[in-house]
């Protein structure tokens, strides 16, 4: 992508709302400034095209063929900074699970690949699963070329999981999608009805009952989830704390 100089004759525009609207622009030159995330700014087309991987796609599922050997569901699950971050509507081990189970019937059936920037936590709580596949050791552009292959998704309310079902969504892919990206009051001041598109599957997993013969891996979830939370709260404390300390410091 070229690199443009500081140029006075660009008129910065900033986005009104981050729900989508018609921008009124002319033919100058502009910067847009905003976070335009949503597939009615695209000339769809013309964006599946820039990602198309020639060669390196071509290699990639050479290597990786046994992937494809059934069909898939896609499992892209988002941690990092999203762990109990203020803006982010939270998703648990269960939204996954309950988006296989509830939306795919034949999913024993198949190759369940999960895509991760934390794949402990994947392991952790999905490698009961016979049919459970981990790209782990794969860069993220690797996991976004094979992830964009499979069939069906079931995915996180991150970026990453959005543009890996967008890219490998076909005539009849399923795609399972939290019911909102944000949360609190940043939700209030962000409407984000056009972030996911209308055709995929608004998942709550909240209104869907689990069969009973999980319940270990009900019982570690809740656990793993506790830890993480208690870690979390700990650490934050002692962030309040030390911030304490440096105030009574500054103010003497």
């Amino acid at each position: 992508m070229p690199i443009f100089e500081s140029d006075d004759s660009f008129q910065v525009i900033k986005e009104k709302k981050f729900a989508y609207y018609e921008w009124n622009i002319g033919k100058q030159n502009y910067d847009l400034d905003g976070w335009l995330q949503s597939e009615k700014y695209f000339y769809k087309e013309s964006v599946r095209k820039i990602f198309e991987w020639g060669s390196f796609s071509e290699e990639l599922l050479l290597k990786y063929q046994f992937l494809f050997t059934k069909k898939t569901i896609l499992v892209s699950i988002r941690r990092g900074d999203f762990i109990n971050h203020p803006y982010y509507y939270q998703l648990s081990h269960l939204f996954y699970f309950k988006g296989i189970v509830h939306n795919f019937p034949d999913w024993e059936e198949r190759n369940i690949i999960f895509t991760s920037d934390d794949f402990y936590y994947c392991k952790y709580h999905f490698s009961f699963l016979k049919n459970s596949i981990f790209l782990d050791n794969l860069t993220g552009i690797e996991q976004l070329v094979l992830g964009s292959k499979c069939d069906d998704f079931v995915i996180s309310n991150s970026t990453f999981s959005w543009w890996i079902a967008w890219l490998g969504e076909k005539n009849n892919s399923k795609i399972v999608r939290p019911i909102k990206n944000f949360r609190g009051k940043f939700a209030a001041e962000n409407n984000d009805a056009d972030y996911f598109p209308e055709r995929w599957v608004s998942f709550n997993d909240k209104e869907v009952v689990i069969d009973k013969k999980y319940w270990f891996f009900i019982l570690k979830g809740y656990i793993f989830e506790l830890l993480i939370d208690i870690k979390f709260k700990y650490k934050q404390s002692k962030k309040d704390f030390k911030n304490c300390i440096k105030i009574f410091l500054f103010n003497k």
